[in-house]
Formats: C-alpha cells, structure tokens, sequence
C-alpha cells in the first residue's frame, strides 16, 4: 500500500491563533486599539477603557443620554450657574414654599419659619429640608424623655431619703411645706430649674427648709410641754430622740412621788418610741 505524502502547512514558531474570546477583548493582551483608525488611539476618553467590553459600555451609556435632560456641572461655577444647578434639584423660589409640621412643643411657628429661611439660603431642597428636621426633631423626642426620666428618678430618690430621714412624720412634714409655699410663695416656684438642672420642687434642702418653717410656726402657736406635748404632730425619729431625752432628763419622769406628771412622761415618752421605731 502506497503512502499518500500529508501537506503540512508551517506555522511560525510562537504564534497562537486567537480565540473568540480574545477577538472580543480585542484580541491577545487586550491591544484593542490596533483596530481602531490611528488618529484615534491617543484621544484622552479612551484612556479609561481597557477593552472591547467596556468600549461597547461606553457607548451604550452615551446612546442612552441622548435625548435626556442634562445638567451641566462646571469646575469652577458661577452664582448664577450654582443657583441654576440648586433650581433644577428642586429648590424652591422663595422660602415661604417649604412646609413643615407645626406641633407647638419643639417645632413651634416660631422655630418653622425661622428655619424655612435657613432651609432657603442653604439651597436645600422641600425634601432634603424636612428630613433635617425630623432628624433635629426626633433627637429633641429623645433628650426630653431622658431629661424628664432622670428628674422622675431624681424625685423618687429625694422622696424615699425624705422617708427614711422623716419615718412617721413625711406625710405631715410636706403638708406643711407645702402649706407655707401655697401662702408665701407659688406653686410655680416648685417648676424652677437650678444650675445642674433639678428642679426646686425636688430639691431636698428647698423641701427641709419650708418644712422647718412649718414646724416653727406651730411650735410657736401650740404649748410645748410633756403635759400637753403636741403629740397629734408628727415628728422625725431625730426630733423624737430628742424629746424622749429631754423627758427623761426632766423632774416629771424622775420624781417618783408626782405620779400622775410621771405616768404622763412615761406615756409620752412610749408615744415617742412608737414614732422611732413604728
């Protein structure tokens, strides 16, 4: 059987044939710009573009544009062109245009108009102007619920020390501070804020200082003696320990022979006990 001699067709050392996919890339090592015209090549808007892909991008966005309106975005803009640029985002003409939720708390018609003219010369737009606002607006929410829970907590506090200082008398002591508040002061004066913010209504040396006037005032207006000791006032375990001790430092109490001014003592000085120690 005779051999059929095969033509073999050289090919050059080191050549590749391309592949569709580097033809699409523009070939091997992305040299796409060897297939376009040579006075093209060095233009400055196809620096970015590193293959065919991103040509065909390019070119697709740039169709898409056409037709579509356009704002023009300069270096170094004029007034009248930023003005021209904040017109079309959608700023409004005069400041009265903006509208915002009046709720008389934080947001009050003072507060409303004076920022529409800010909102106006900061070039912002309706929408851009509301969302600051409810942002400043919840922010203001949330200071005032912890400003008011922290004064609820400061008022608890005072309270229960007033009841552990004041035991069976509190009660009586804060209607009788209050009393001299309502005749020489006003209950407005309780709402007064003091330097680190307590109000002086939970003020503990405030409350003590109109609950002494209270006493005094009575102490004045009522005799003080163990025989007819003012015992439908209540007083502070500090104040009882001090009239047991002077009770008991007294003749009554320790003159045996006095029965009826010694039993009186000893009565007293048991109502006083039940005052310590409930």
């Amino acid at each position: 059987m005779s051999e059929q001699a095969v033509e073999q067709v050289d090919q050059p050392q080191g050549t590749l044939l391309e592949t569709p996919a580097e033809v699409a890339q523009g070939g091997s090592g992305n040299d796409f710009l060897n297939m376009i015209p040579e006075d093209l090549r060095e233009h400055p808007s196809l620096s970015p573009i590193k293959d065919v892909g991103n040509l065909a991008k390019s070119y697709i966005n740039a169709q898409q544009l056409i037709g579509a309106d356009k704002l023009p975005a300069p270096k170094n803009p004029s007034e009248e062109q930023l003005s021209a640029i904040y017109n079309y985002l959608g700023k409004p003409e005069s400041a009265d245009a903006y509208e915002f939720a009046v709720d008389g708390n934080i947001i009050t018609e003072e507060v409303a108009t004076s920022y529409k003219d800010v909102a106006h010369k900061l070039n912002l737009t309706p929408q851009q102007a509301s969302g600051i606002l409810d942002y400043y607006k919840g922010l203001a929410d949330s200071s005032q619920q912890q400003a008011g829970q922290q004064m609820e907590l400061q008022r608890e506090e005072v309270e229960n020390n007033l009841k552990k200082e004041w035991g069976q008398a509190y009660d009586q002591k804060i209607a009788g501070a209050g009393q001299v508040i309502n005749q020489f002061g006003s209950t407005e004066m309780l709402e007064w804020q003091l330097a680190d913010g307590t109000k002086l209504g939970n003020h503990p040396e405030f409350i003590k200082a109109f609950a002494n006037i209270a006493d005094f005032r009575q102490s004045v207006t009522s005799e003080d003696t163990i025989t007819n000791a003012t015992s439908s006032r209540a007083m502070t375990p500090k104040e009882a320990q001090a009239e047991i001790d002077s009770i008991m430092s007294s003749s009554e109490y320790t003159d045996r022979k006095n029965v009826v001014a010694r039993t009186r003592a000893i009565e007293r000085v048991q109502e006083l006990y039940g005052m310590i120690y409930g």
